[in-house]
């Protein structure tokens, strides 16, 4: 009863059936020659006929009037579209939304793979847009830039009807949630890859941060817990040129009500914008962000985002479009991802710490052996890695050099008596002295072989030890090459072995012996000896440029690539040197 009231109630005010009562009205008032306003029944009882009848009739059918209002209420569009594309008819909120943004063509608000905007159409008139969508044997999902959302398209298309039936369903949170899903797998796999390698906890960190600023934050806070309930971390951010920026630490006493620490007190996922506030001080008061925070973002804070995971938090800045409720879903399960990946990355540090105990104590008792001691193998680790970092960057090999590179004469513990002569050595004695690279090449062969699981910084140092004394025109040793051109085992003790082959040259010699090799050199001349002065910079630097003895170039010796950046870095081998001399 109450339905049929409110339908009565709303023909009542419809002003079609005022038009239709008195044109009727007009007419029977004409066709009786009665004045104009006599009767009121020729006036009223059409109106009463058409409000009633047209009551009725919806009363009767309201379920299918109600299912009929449906798409106009939808959040998601429904339209009628031609063949064409053209737009051709939408309700409610779909055609609010098309008037808004001016869109008339469905190639306006969709963007499908393959079709580009604007695209002409095919020759029978059909919009390419329109053709995609019917005849997709599924329902596809497609991306809409006006709106920035990602719709799954339903369509009833018949071939011979020019109208398009269209409905779209917003899929666009599904979809993030599956690039945040693939985000973290993505992350998880990196840093596992770090803990098999030679991570750090500062790798795991940055990768964290690069996860989160991927998803749209501005900028993120990753800080620890210690011991004393303190927080210390660092904010990272994107440079210019997507390199991340790091700001100086940033402490958080125990206690505090900054942000980051709202997640530890209230034991959930806590996020905050500032337009939810009556007033920026409400939001600066209930939120207060440290001063070194708040240069570092170079602007105010507009939203934010908290959570931990063990002794992990995190808190994320400015993130556009503002934050959902899956957004803090994707931050929980990054922490909750980073705080396990972590935990093995503490465990890697610990291998890691073991190993660069283990590589300096053999790199050491070669010291004992040699003519050169105190720190010139430490000295060559820094040259290395600085060079490493020019011609390698963002890339293993450039930690690990400045790691092993002090192993490259190892080997010299195998040849004590000759590396302690106080004399000029013979032609024989200067073969034998050779060995040195094969030696060293198999003392480490024998570490690699211990375990099954490689270490590849002992490959690397491997290859140093056996190629640093290869020169890039063919002039080095050992001999390696056959006649054939294949390169032989490094398993013979005998000198005889390797002169009857020819050393490396070119690419053939590995790019890490090469920057050791220049290390070396420049670090033996800087360096006193019994038969000979040390070398100044000045000096030394003239001598790897050209040596007088040979009239051998450093283009001759380690290759375009390594000569230019000796070149270019020289002071900085200056600088090394005289932070680690050995009477200092």
């Amino acid at each position: 009863m109450r339905h049929g009231l409110r339908i009565f109630g709303q023909e009542l005010v419809r002003p079609v059936h005022y038009i239709v009562a008195g044109c009727v009205g007009a007419v029977l008032t004409l066709l009786s020659g009665s004045a104009a306003g006599t009767f009121v029944a020729p006036f009223a009882v059409p109106f009463l006929v058409s409000s009633l009848g047209r009551a009725f009739s919806r009363f009767a059918h309201l379920e299918r009037e109600q299912l009929l209002q449906l798409p106009a209420m939808r959040r998601s569009p429904a339209f009628v579209m031609r063949r064409d594309g053209t737009i051709e008819a939408a309700m409610g909120r779909t055609a609010a939304l098309f008037d808004q943004h001016g869109v008339r063509n469905v190639s306006e608000f969709l963007q499908l793979p393959g079709v580009e905007p604007g695209e002409g159409g095919r020759d029978d008139g059909e919009d390419p847009v329109v053709a995609r969508i019917c005849a997709a044997a599924d329902e596809p999902v497609v991306f809409s830039p006006v709106v920035k959302r990602w719709y799954r398209v339903s369509s009833h298309c018949e071939r011979d009807e020019s109208m398009v039936l269209v409905w779209l369903d917003d899929v666009t949170a599904e979809r993030e949630a599956e690039s945040h899903r693939a985000a973290v797998r993505e992350f998880q796999i990196e840093v596992m890859d770090d803990v098999l390698g030679a991570g750090s906890q500062n790798s795991g960190e940055e990768r964290l941060a690069r996860l989160i600023l991927d998803s749209g934050y501005e900028a993120v806070l990753l800080a620890q817990e210690r011991s004393d309930g303190n927080l210390v971390g660092r904010a990272r951010r994107y440079g210019s040129t997507r390199l991340l920026e790091r700001s100086e630490d940033i402490y958080v006493p125990a206690g505090s009500r900054a942000p980051i620490a709202r997640s530890r007190a209230e034991g959930r996922a806590v996020a905050a914008h500032r337009s939810d506030f009556d007033s920026d001080d409400a939001f600066d008061r209930s939120y207060p962000v440290a001063p070194e925070m708040r240069d570092f973002l170079g602007g105010r804070v507009e939203n934010l985002a908290n959570y931990h995971a063990g002794r992990t938090s995190i808190v994320a800045f400015n993130r556009r479009p503002a934050l959902t409720r899956a957004d803090l879903r994707f931050l929980e399960t990054a922490a909750d991802a980073a705080q396990s990946l972590f935990a093995a990355l503490d465990v890697a540090h610990d291998r890691d710490v073991r190993f660069i105990q283990a590589i300096h104590g053999v790199c050491a008792s070669a010291e004992f052996s040699d003519e050169i001691t105190g720190r010139h193998i430490w000295r060559v680790n820094a040259y290395a890695e600085l060079l490493a970092g020019e011609l390698c960057p963002r890339t293993a090999m450039c930690t690990d050099l400045g790691q092993v590179a002090a192993a490259h004469d190892i080997g010299k513990v195998a040849i004590p008596q000759i590396v302690q002569a106080p004399r000029a050595l013979t032609a024989e004695e200067f073969e034998r002295m050779k060995m040195h690279t094969v030696f060293g090449a198999q003392i480490l062969e024998r570490m690699i072989g211990v375990s099954d699981n490689v270490d590849s910084r002992l490959v690397l140092a491997c290859e140093i030890a056996l190629h640093h004394h290869q020169r890039w025109d063919g002039a080095g040793y050992p001999g390696l090459i056959g006649d054939d051109g294949i390169e032989r085992a490094f398993d013979s003790r005998e000198p005889a072995f390797y002169q009857a082959l020819r050393p490396l040259r070119g690419d053939e010699i590995p790019l890490a012996a090469r920057i050791v090799s220049v290390c070396d050199s420049y670090d033996a001349l800087r360096s006193p000896r019994p038969y000979k002065r040390p070398f100044t910079h000045e000096e030394a630097v003239a001598i790897v440029d050209c040596d007088d003895r040979s009239g051998a170039r450093a283009i001759d010796r380690y290759g375009p690539d390594v000569a230019d950046a000796w070149e270019r870095n020289r002071d900085r081998f200056r600088e090394i040197y005289d932070s680690m001399r050995d009477d200092a």
